[in-house]
């Protein structure tokens, strides 16, 4: 079997508010990046608002992919490791690599569509993905461990997030069209809304590895 060092080992574990800080400038940092590659309305200047993010985490919806690289001379921008697995402890030396928001209830925001979502089944959301930029993948691997672990999942993105909407696509996501989100005059309300359900299959497949670049839903 191979052995993997623990820097280059990934994990996911719910947030605390003991994150709030760090998840606080990793969505800092995603709205940078958005608005650097042309996508500057679709976060603004401010969203997730704090009582957004600390409502998530007092939910228990906020999870962080993270890794116990920070101490490390070079910390592996591209390492080697199994697929990242639920376990809550800390690293010692811990990174966060990734964020997202996760829920298993009806999203009111997903009852009307300007298309047709797959099916009225019961689903999970993921909202709020983002990366740190510490290191590579991060999107891939929330999206991988989510439809690993749950078989019909919903997510939407910015009509011009179209990393986001690639890697959506890229691990099987189907497109069913646009959504309307609360209004805000800071940012576009519309979003591309996608799903992924086990057992309609696809015809695209997973594949995770091939985006390397910052997404965020």
């Amino acid at each position: 079997m191979r052995r993997y060092e623990m820097e280059t080992a990934r994990w996911i574990r719910h947030a605390t508010m003991d994150d709030f800080e760090a998840i606080m400038s990793v969505y800092a940092y995603a709205r940078k990046k958005m608005a650097e590659t042309g996508n500057p309305r679709q976060w603004g200047d401010k969203y997730p608002l704090p009582e957004r993010i600390q409502a998530d985490i007092e939910g228990g919806h906020t999870l962080l992919l993270v890794d116990d690289a920070a101490a490390a001379a070079n910390p592996p921008q591209d390492p080697d490791y199994p697929e990242p697995e639920l376990d809550e402890h800390r690293g010692e030396h811990e990174r966060i690599i990734g964020v997202f928001a996760l829920f298993h209830d009806d999203d009111p925001d997903y009852r009307v569509i300007d298309g047709a979502w797959l099916d009225d089944q019961p689903y999970t959301t993921i909202h709020r993905v983002a990366s740190s930029g510490l290191a590579r993948h991060a999107a891939s691997d929330l999206l991988n461990w989510s439809m690993r672990h749950f078989e019909n999942v919903r997510a939407d993105t910015g009509l011009k997030n179209y990393a986001m909407q690639h890697i959506l696509e890229t691990h099987g996501f189907t497109r069913c069209g646009n959504i309307i989100m609360p209004q805000n005059k800071d940012i576009d309300p519309v979003r591309v809304a996608y799903q992924h359900h086990d057992s309609l299959g696809s015809s695209v497949g997973k594949v995770g590895s091939t985006v390397r670049q910052l997404v965020t839903v």
